[in-house]
């Protein structure tokens, strides 16, 4: 008998087959997207340049009325736009940048640096007071005062060493000012209860000293009336002649007053 020989087709079944194999990617298609990105790059780091040479002369509305620490709303919202994607690197050139066009190191503050001082590369800063310190010269004379230095690094710490081409995409992005804390506006309708106390006090004393003029604001009424004495008072009885001479004795003796004994 025939041994049985199974018959296969010529023809691959397109279902159950192997998959084609899959398409390499074109060399010149690849190159052509790096090159893209590579562009998208270099457009990046020109717009923080160019962020960086805008901000060096901020901010634009000088008026007295505006401060570093009260800034237009127009320079708040620019600065917040160009510096949203710095890195601490770009953070340091704006400061220089700014420092050389002879102005304070914080963006928002109009005010000029301060002038280099004669003296060594140290300066001793607060003598004779617990926080006294030695600070390098350089540091201070970026900044006009110690609260744009608070400030211009309150926005520093904010950045992110990540590169800006892998942030830009990201639209959570933003940065925050540091907030003038000022102290509030006493009201005059309410006092603490340390004013009140106080006022209380005042205002008895005053009434003990019978001191109530038309400024007092407390109101009393006051009623007198007369003391009853309980038990009628004892005058003194006319007494005999002993009783006289007793009261005219000095030291024991009495003297002679002309009467007849």
């Amino acid at each position: 008998m025939a041994s049985e020989t199974t018959i296969k087709g010529i023809l691959k079944n397109a279902a159950h087959g192997e998959a084609p194999s899959k398409r390499r990617p074109d060399a010149r298609e690849v190159a052509i997207q790096h090159a893209r990105i590579l562009q998208q790059r270099k457009d990046l780091e020109l717009q923080i340049l160019s962020s960086i040479e805008v901000l060096s002369f901020f901010p634009q509305v000088r008026s007295p009325e505006y401060t570093s620490s009260n800034p237009a709303q127009a320079d708040a919202a620019g600065f917040k736009a160009h510096v949203r994607l710095f890195q601490p690197g770009d953070y340091e050139d704006l400061i220089e940048e700014r420092n050389a066009n002879n102005l304070c190191g914080y963006t928002l503050c109009p005010n000029p640096k301060p002038k280099p001082s004669p003296g060594g590369a140290w300066k001793l800063v607060n003598v004779g007071r617990p926080d006294f310190q030695i600070v390098d010269k350089k540091e201070l004379e970026r900044w006009c005062s110690a609260a744009c230095k608070k400030r211009a690094l309150y926005v520093k710490v904010q950045l992110n060493e990540t590169a800006a081409w892998e942030r830009i995409g990201i639209p959570d992005i933003g940065i925050e000012m540091y907030e003038e804390t000022k102290p509030p506006a006493p009201d005059s309708s309410q006092k603490q209860p340390s004013e009140v106390k106080t006022a209380e006090d005042a205002a008895a004393l005053a009434l003990e000293r019978g001191d109530v003029g038309a400024t007092s604001s407390r109101m009393m009424n006051l009623t007198i009336r007369e003391k009853v004495v309980q038990r009628p008072a004892e005058f003194p009885q006319g007494g005999d002649s002993d009783d006289e001479d007793s009261a005219m004795a000095i030291e024991g003796y009495t003297p002679n007053t002309g009467k007849a004994k």
